[in-house]
């Protein structure tokens, strides 16, 4: 599995309003994350537990998350990205970013974040889940990929990202120090701060009808919003759909899981 860390914000010079314009598509078809990976987050942790969800977007990894002795917070920067979010009794959503997290120092059982450290200021923001968290604390860092070993799914992404606009690196490119440590943390080395780094990997399957992978796409932030090419990626869209439904007029998309669990040092 490859993920380019080190480029991946480089797109955009405002990472936290990158989705606000699409939050209603992210809530709505943005995949969830297998159960087993939920369930090693929290595996071994005494209830009750206190977990801050960081970049939580609309709240799909907190809801998981979140249960009867599992109380969630989900800090998220982009208001149209909380006002998007599905409401949940153990989820509190706070205005708050990874590099400013509102909650006091040492409050926290579990730091959580889901397809999306990669946007945080790598030092700062471990700064600050070592300061939430109390001693021993978890973090958690996961990430969903399109497994391009599916057919369906690799082609699917493959017109997904063949869409984005060819010109969109306006923001400064990370630092040759950020880069080693993000390769360091990528192969299951070292994060600074934190003990047992550890990297799991999970299948998992995402079904949707024809409106949710045009829906899927639009929710990227990458994709064009409007126009000619959004039309176009539309066109080949629901021609793959037509194609590979099944009975049900659903097409699965095929997605490997990876979670990074770690222990403050």
């Amino acid at each position: 599995m490859s993920f380019n860390f080190f480029n991946s914000a480089d797109f955009t010079d405002d990472p936290q309003q990158y989705f606000s314009s699409r939050s209603r598509d992210y809530e709505c078809y943005r995949p969830t994350y297998p159960a087993a990976a939920i369930e090693a987050i929290l595996n071994n942790l005494q209830l009750p537990l206190t977990v801050a969800d960081v970049g939580a977007g609309t709240g799909i990894g907190a809801r998981l998350l979140a249960r009867s002795e599992v109380k969630v917070w989900a800090v998220e920067p982009s208001a149209a990205m909380r006002e998007s979010a599905s409401p949940h009794a153990q989820v509190e959503f706070l205005a708050g970013s990874a590099e400013a997290i509102p909650l006091p120092s040492a409050s926290v059982d579990v730091v959580s974040s889901f397809q999306a450290f990669h946007w945080f200021d790598f030092q700062t923001s471990l700064q600050e889940f070592r300061r939430v968290l109390k001693p021993q604390g978890r973090l958690a860092l996961v990430w969903s990929f399109w497994d391009g070993r599916d057919p369906i799914t690799h082609t699917y992404s493959r017109l997904v990202l063949e869409s984005a606009p060819k010109a969109q690196t306006v923001g400064p490119a990370k630092s040759w120090l950020d880069r080693l440590h993000y390769r360091l943390f990528w192969q299951g080395i070292r994060l600074p701060g934190f003990t047992r780094l550890t990297r799991q990997e999970f299948n998992h399957t995402q079904t949707l009808d024809g409106q949710g992978l045009v829906g899927l796409a639009y929710s990227q932030g990458f994709t064009p919003a409007a126009g000619d090419a959004w039309n176009a990626l539309v066109t080949k869209i629901l021609a793959l759909y037509q194609e590979h439904q099944d009975n049900q007029g659903q097409v699965t998309l095929r997605y490997r899981t990876r979670l990074y669990l770690a222990t403050l040092r």
